[in-house]
């Protein structure tokens, strides 16, 4: 049924309706608690410095050079596109974190790329990648739909990086609540409704190590497209929105335009960190 409606209805009628069941829903949940104290201060990061760092463009070039094999390195294909990936790649370089945690693994492309940045570093960093569904299924995984040749788990025995890559099958807030490990770095790229990424930004800040990062996805600024396509995804935006309102001291820090090609012709990226002012 929800196919059909799909084709009756304009995408772009399918789109806003979506978007505001989204906001609905965001207002419907109580507030949560923000504890902003491990929380890295906004002005600490300088992205354009890390961005334009020779000695990691040198690996990014190297390890770009296999991982390509694996992934595709169009836009079109399902998953964070390559420029979003490379910038994954420069931040764990930089900030070498040794415990990261990714909310949303699906075909993985951003995982091993996390994960090669891990390796390089030497730390022995391990990013826990968690998602609602079995990435690595034989037959039902993201990557056997798409048509890719391997799995996460077995692109990442390719690359010999699988002893920095922890997947787990769990409902993302259900992995965060009781866990009582500490992330010096969290990639929220989940579920996108509004609702849904105001409980996960609550939930990451509870197990943030000291002087901690967080990545959102797909966060539109003032929730207008970005890229030719008109696409919106306003949950984030949202979301970070009403965090705002409730805690001053927080904020959304959008990348903007990144050094390289990112997605539809374009430089721009909806990567955002969450900072404290």
């Amino acid at each position: 049924m929800k196919k059909l409606v799909k084709k009756i209805i304009p995408a772009s009628v399918w789109v806003s309706a979506r978007e505001t069941y989204s906001k609905l829903c965001l207002n419907t949940v109580p507030a949560h608690l923000c504890d902003t104290k491990n929380l890295r201060p906004a002005a600490a990061l300088s992205i354009d410095h890390i961005f334009s760092d020779p000695a990691i463009e040198q690996n990014w070039e190297d390890d770009h050079a296999a991982i390509i094999n694996l992934y595709s390195n169009e836009d079109t294909m399902e998953g964070v596109n390559p420029g979003d990936r490379r910038a994954l790649y420069y931040l764990i370089s930089q900030l070498k974190p040794e415990a990261v945690l990714e909310i949303g693994t699906h075909i993985g492309a951003s995982t091993l790329h996390i994960a090669m940045a891990l390796k390089r570093a030497g730390k022995k960093g391990v990013v826990t990648s968690v998602d609602i569904y079995d990435v690595n299924h034989p037959e039902y995984g993201a990557w056997k739909r798409i048509g890719l040749s391997d799995s996460p788990r077995g692109f990442a025995e390719q690359l010999s990086c699988l002893g920095c890559i922890d997947f787990r099958t769990a409902p993302c807030l259900d992995f965060m609540h009781p866990t009582d490990r500490k992330y010096d770095f969290i990639f929220l790229d989940g579920d996108h409704s509004a609702q849904a990424v105001y409980k996960e930004v609550s939930a990451a800040l509870s197990i943030l190590a000291p002087n901690g990062i967080i990545l959102l996805h797909d966060y539109y600024p003032d929730a207008r497209p970005l890229f030719l396509d008109g696409n919106i995804i306003s949950g984030p935006f949202c979301a970070l929105k009403r965090i705002g309102k409730e805690n001053p001291d927080v904020q959304a820090i959008p990348l903007g335009t990144l050094p390289w090609p990112t997605k539809q012709g374009s430089h721009k990226t909806s990567l955002a960190l969450v900072g404290k002012k």
